[in-house]
């Protein structure tokens, strides 16, 4: 039983945290004699975090009986009982229960695949948690919660993405507790010793963070179905602690600028400064109300549409159900009827515009699965000829690239595998034509992607492509798009080059670099849990590493998903060897996709024993003859 002193010391953050919160409510430093409160297995196994969306493992009711209680014995004394690890019928713990009082449990730890997922810590006598820990595929997030109702006052460890995700989910519920848990107070800065004269400043920003998550809130009026994307950092700044005579040095994320979806449409939301305080980055700044209304130009909602745009939330509150493309194309379809009849009651000019955007993002997802001469791309088609002829050339952009989209997603639906080339030189030469018509457009960058993408997948096309990746980092080195066009760049000159990846472990986010395999051949295989392929992959990749990992080959699997979740119970179930990376964002912007400007999954790339990359688009078919390359 791996019960050791680590647990005593993990009831409470390191000093440092503990110095700028105030203090904690300290439990009982040694085991009283007596027996840990008893609990029952079935229990112990129906027992959940707490906090929700949290990763761990449960298994089905029925694997109940074969699951074990076992005793934790205190290591001190090598006898004192101190509770109960619940074991799964394969020997992993799933549960356990700590007693340091023997009146309530303590620490109480949830796990996913045998490592630690979730914690909750417990004072004296008391059975509401203080503390929760996101831990292994959940995170690393560190929170307090003070007065015991459920809601985290404070955080003592929290990543700039993860306290991003925080803020977004705050604007979305309109959660002012949330927001202020995220901001800089005055014990972070009593803890740091900053002068008085620059702490009155900075507490003066900070105070205004909670008016500032509401009042994006209430511009914004994010749905329920809308989606945080990426933050976007520069290298952090820092100015010494002997500058300032403080603890730690001051370190600050001077711009972050968090990219967020809703429906078919990404936006940018600068968020003022970071700061690192300990382990946790706080919030100076919050959202930019003034550089929010500038790009956002949210619609207006007068009293003529206010019915029309509480039905219009209303579907958007049952589209979160649609997952197939029918029922999401249905769902477009309901939004579409509803954003004509706003449009019939506003005059013409400035009031239409933002509800023609959302009309047209809504035609072309009903679109999806029409016919060509269907209601909806019949409609766009008029559309997109009305706003060419019209004033606002951002428009016309976006009703253009929208129906370009929408009639290259009906040409791949409907034509023949004979007819795929075709398609294919249509799209290509349609993204061209957009791009010579609307070069400054808002869609540009991501016609430039799609094209590079295209004509990457064309014979003899990588050329073409790697010349408008460069167009796409050089033209929009800002934009989003242009980490993927350099890493796709780094990727198709990467044949003879150093392979070099870095990233957090899934199972419990520890940084993993690739160095550290060096003197081995490694196959590098990007995945997700929607990949058509991933169960045969996974047996062929079980197969290889049986007859070439004792001779040298390592596997690193990287999960493309957009949340550990899925990615670890898409693995686990089939039983995929290697060593797992995870980072959010997904196949668009996850680090680990952008590094390489990864396009699609399945993608292999090998290297070989001195780490040199020898096959950039190795196939899982041929795999094996490139394992015999890469161990010569």
């Amino acid at each position: 039983m791996q019960m050791r002193g680590r647990w005593a010391a993990s009831i409470r953050p390191r000093s440092s945290t503990l110095a700028l919160t105030g203090g904690l409510v300290m439990l009982l430093a040694s085991t009283s004699q007596g027996q840990p409160p008893a609990i029952r297995l079935e229990d112990a196994l129906q027992r959940q975090p707490k906090q929700a969306g949290v990763l761990v493992s449960t298994p089905p009711a029925e694997q109940w009986n074969a699951c074990r209680l076992e005793p934790i014995i205190n290591p001190k004394d090598g006898k004192t009982p101190m509770g109960y690890v619940v074991r799964d019928p394969a020997g992993l713990p799933l549960r356990q229960f700590v007693s340091y009082d023997q009146a309530t449990y303590n620490i109480v730890a949830y796990y996913h695949n045998g490592v630690e997922a979730f914690r909750e810590v417990y004072p004296t006598r008391s059975t509401d948690p203080v503390q929760y820990r996101w831990l292994g595929p959940n995170g690393s997030k560190w929170g307090l919660d003070r007065n015991r109702d459920g809601v985290i006052d404070e955080w003592v460890v929290l990543s700039p993405e993860e306290l991003a995700q925080e803020l977004f989910q705050a604007m979305v519920s309109r959660d002012a507790r949330r927001a202020e848990a995220l901001a800089l107070n005055k014990a972070n800065l009593d803890y740091l010793g900053m002068p008085a004269d620059k702490a009155a400043a900075l507490l003066e920003r900070a105070a205004k963070v909670r008016q500032r998550v509401l009042e994006a809130a209430e511009q914004l009026k994010l749905s329920p179905q809308a989606r945080w994307g990426h933050l976007e950092l520069a290298a952090p700044q820092t100015v010494p602690a002997d500058t300032w005579n403080l603890r730690d040095d001051w370190i600050v994320h001077k711009q972050a600028l968090l990219l967020y979806h809703e429906g078919e449409t990404a936006r940018f939301l600068p968020l003022g400064e970071l700061v690192l305080i300990g382990r946790a980055w706080k919030l100076l700044d919050g959202p930019m109300l003034q550089p929010v209304q500038a790009a956002a130009q949210g619609p207006v909602i007068t009293d003529a549409i206010k019915d029309l745009v509480a039905q219009l939330n209303e579907i958007d509150q049952r589209g979160s159900q649609a997952t197939t493309p029918e029922a999401l194309a249905a769902h477009h379809a309901q939004r579409a009827k509803v954003l004509e009849q706003i449009l019939a009651k506003l005059p013409e000019g400035p009031q239409q515009e933002p509800w023609l955007r959302l009309l047209i993002d809504s035609l072309g997802g009903a679109a999806e699965t029409e016919k060509n001469d269907g209601p909806h791309l019949t409609r766009l088609r008029q559309l997109k000829e009305s706003l060419a002829k019209g004033s606002s050339a951002s428009l016309a952009a976006h009703a253009a690239f929208r129906l370009l989209l929408a009639e290259n997603s009906l040409a791949l639906r409907t034509a023949p595998p004979e007819g795929f080339a075709a398609v294919q030189d249509k799209w290509r030469k349609s993204l061209e034509e957009f791009l010579n018509t609307y070069p400054t457009s808002d869609e540009a960058p991501e016609a430039i992607l799609r094209l590079a993408m295209a004509l990457e997948f064309t014979p003899n096309g990588e050329a073409k492509a790697k010349e408008w990746y460069q167009v796409l980092t050089s033209r929009y080195p800002q934009h989003p798009h242009a980490v993927k066009a350099a890493g796709a760049i780094k990727r198709l000159d990467s044949v003879g080059q150093a392979l070099t990846l870095s990233g957090p472990l899934l199972n419990n986010g520890q940084l993993f670099d690739l160095a550290s395999l060096r003197g081995k051949a490694v196959v590098v295989y990007y995945t997700a849990s929607w990949s058509s392929t991933l169960a045969d992959d996974a047996r062929k990749l079980q197969s290889l590493l049986r007859d070439y990992g004792p001779k040298g080959v390592e596997l690193v699997v990287i999960s493309l998903d957009q949340d550990a979740r899925a990615a670890a119970e898409a693995l686990a179930t089939h039983k995929m060897p290697g060593i797992h990376l995870f980072a959010p964002g997904g196949l668009d912007q996850s680090p680990l996709a952008t590094a390489y400007g990864i396009l699609v999954v399945p993608h292999i790339l090998v290297a070989d024993k001195k780490g040199v990359v020898i096959n950039r688009a190795a196939q899982i078919a041929t795999l094996e003859e490139d394992l015999k390359k890469a161990l010569q």
